[in-house]
């Protein structure tokens, strides 16, 4: 039976351990109910605003969750046993995993357009996994058909997070709710990195394009920063009813307002 040498397994403990204590991270985040600062407006790093987003779950469970799961799940099996059966699994397992990860990863850059430092962070731990898992190996290194079938089975993860995560959510059942508060005025002054503003756009669906939302932060796309400052805007997201001529009428406190919230408050039925 081939050897493995002892460092070889403190390495993947130690990179399980630091991935598992990088998922707890990012569990805390996705519970928080408001974010630090001013909603890091101006931050296209941010954990808060990644983790607010429908890309953060996978059929309701936080994303994080899984990853906890596979870190300790790596970590179970090597304080168990540590052969040659253990390192393929977990080289196996990792390289799955990377799928669904990738996947994620390009909804930061491309859909979300903010970076979660974290969430790459335990990306490379992944990779740093596999590719001491590959190294341990050594003569024993799997065949083609192996990294053909962890590789298959990983973009099978990716696809079916991909379709699971864009039907997920209220859909367009709140469209008249928006539809109604937008005629009587109220606008969500926020900001696209804004964390709790990524999490009030969930909360409606796809019924948030009928809502008018100002831009507050200077540094992004069509901002309307001066009129945020005249409006007093400390922290995003704000819910203002204005009237026709733009005279406050109503303010809410800052922050996310759930949506009985603000049907209670507007007078808007709230579609069940």
């Amino acid at each position: 039976m081939q050897k493995f040498p002892r460092a070889g397994r403190i390495i993947l403990i130690i990179l399980s351990l630091l991935g598992a204590a990088v998922m707890a991270d990012l569990i805390y985040v996705k519970q928080k109910i408001e974010s630090s600062g001013f909603c890091e407006i101006g931050a296209y790093f941010s954990c808060d605003l990644v983790n607010q987003t429908i890309y953060s779950e996978f059929m309701g469970i936080p994303i994080a969750f899984l990853g906890l799961f596979f870190f300790l799940g790596a970590l179970g099996v090597l304080l168990w046993r540590y052969d040659a059966f253990i390192v393929k699994a977990i080289l196996f397992f990792s390289i799955v995993f990377l799928g669904p990860s990738v996947y994620l990863s390009a909804m930061e850059y491309f859909v979300i357009k903010s970076v979660c430092i974290a969430c790459e962070s335990a990306k490379i731990i992944i990779i740093a996994i596999a590719g001491t898992s590959f190294w341990l190996l050594g003569s024993s290194r799997p065949v083609v058909y192996f990294f053909n079938s962890a590789i298959v089975l990983g973009l099978i993860a990716a696809g079916g997070t991909y379709l699971i995560q864009t039907n997920t959510g209220p859909g367009n059942i709140y469209v008249e709710f928006a539809r109604c508060l937008d005629e009587k005025g109220y606008i969500m002054y926020g900001s696209i990195t804004c964390a709790s503003c990524a999490r009030q756009r969930v909360a409606f669906g796809d019924a948030f394009t009928y809502i008018e939302e100002i831009e507050c932060d200077p540094e992004n796309p069509e901002s309307q920063d001066e009129r945020c400052i005249s409006k007093n805007i400390k922290k995003t997201p704000t819910w203002i009813q204005e009237d026709p001529e733009g005279n406050e009428v109503y303010r809410f406190e800052s922050g996310y307002t759930p949506l009985e919230k603000l049907s209670e408050v507007s007078g808007c039925p709230l579609q069940k």
